[in-house]
């Protein structure tokens, strides 16, 4: 299990980050393998700027972050390298587990929205593939 990572400075995945480069979004997140799901879960970290993103046979994941700096926000250390285990069909990541994650770039022009000159409210930095649903989802869900 990784340290806690602190909510205020870690990058959420669905949010653009500040920094361009290689992320692994987790999201779909819940608390235990079997937790019965009223919804999609929760939104996990973005983790990055990553120099590569491994998986071997489907049981393990590998990352190696680009600086010291942004493994200390996930890991607690300055190891640049974190290994990532999966439950079942489930990553796991600062206790917590996840039945969905994406591997995305971001580009250094991606990294902040120009500032709105006509609106008067400011749109929201999200960089969201996935629709959110309209109704929420009843029933167990499996990833």
């Amino acid at each position: 299990m990784h340290p806690a990572t602190d909510p205020s400075t870690t990058p959420v995945y669905g949010v653009r980050p500040s920094k361009p480069g290689l992320y692994l979004g987790l999201f779909h997140g819940r608390d235990t393998p079997n937790q019965a799901m009223h919804g999609w879960g929760f939104d996990g970290p973005a983790i990055g700027p990553l120099r590569y993103f491994h998986t071997t046979y489907a049981c393990s994941v590998n990352v190696e972050f680009v600086s010291p700096t942004d493994a200390q926000l996930f890991t607690g250390t300055h190891d640049t390298l974190m290994d990532l285990a999966i439950n079942g069909d489930l990553l796991c990541f600062d206790g917590k587990l996840y039945g969905d994650w994406t591997v995305y770039m971001v580009k250094p022009e991606e990294c902040f929205r120009p500032p709105d000159t006509f609106r008067q409210n400011t749109r929201p930095n999200d960089l969201r593939r996935q629709a959110k649903l309209k109704e929420p989802f009843s029933g167990e869900c499996s990833p």
